[in-house]
């Protein structure tokens, strides 16, 4: 929950939000960076609040039901410069979903392989194709943000070279 944590508070410093938006933003801006598919933002919003990292207060609103908007303390605002500094000093190791099946290789259907990771391939493709695009306006993103980007194709170029050498590999097998 570190990690959602980090986002939630960091999102809360940029300006006070209800749920639902904390959680669309944290998807469209940071979903690149960081794997939080199907991950409540309520849960963790309710903690952080019992915690006394964050507020809440419920809003009237004109176009919908009334919901709450949250905003970060000065004990949030602590909490956050923590762990964001300490999660910039992990020692964790990225583990790579791909290497599991690839470590029980032997027992997979070679053609079915070779497929899905022409699939894999495809995909990483785009997402590339995506980046380069986005690193070419500049004004969209801010520099700290453009150097994310810049380090997910780096990271996203040795994947596909790595997907290219198994293929090969496995062709060969």
């Amino acid at each position: 929950m570190q990690i959602q944590e980090i986002i939630i508070l960091g999102l809360l410093k940029e300006s006070s939000r209800h749920g639902y938006e904390i959680k669309k933003i944290a998807k469209e801006r940071l979903g690149i960076f960081s794997s939080l598919e199907n991950k409540s933002f309520y849960y963790p919003l309710k903690i952080m609040e019992e915690k006394g990292f964050i507020t809440k207060k419920k809003s009237q609103s004109r176009e919908g039901p009334s919901r709450y908007i949250y905003s970060i303390t000065e004990e949030g605002k602590k909490e956050f410069s923590s762990l964001a500094l300490k999660t910039l000093m992990s020692q964790k190791r990225p583990f790579i979903d791909i290497d599991i099946p690839l470590y029980f290789l032997p027992y997979l259907e070679k053609k079915e392989v070779l497929s899905r990771l022409r699939l894999r391939k495809r995909f990483l493709e785009k997402v590339k194709e995506w980046l380069a695009d986005n690193l070419e306006l500049p004004k969209k993103f801010p520099i700290h943000q453009r150097m994310l980007l810049r380090h997910h194709q780096n990271l996203l170029n040795a994947e596909e070279g790595f997907i290219e050498n198994i293929i090969e590999i496995i062709k060969n097998y």
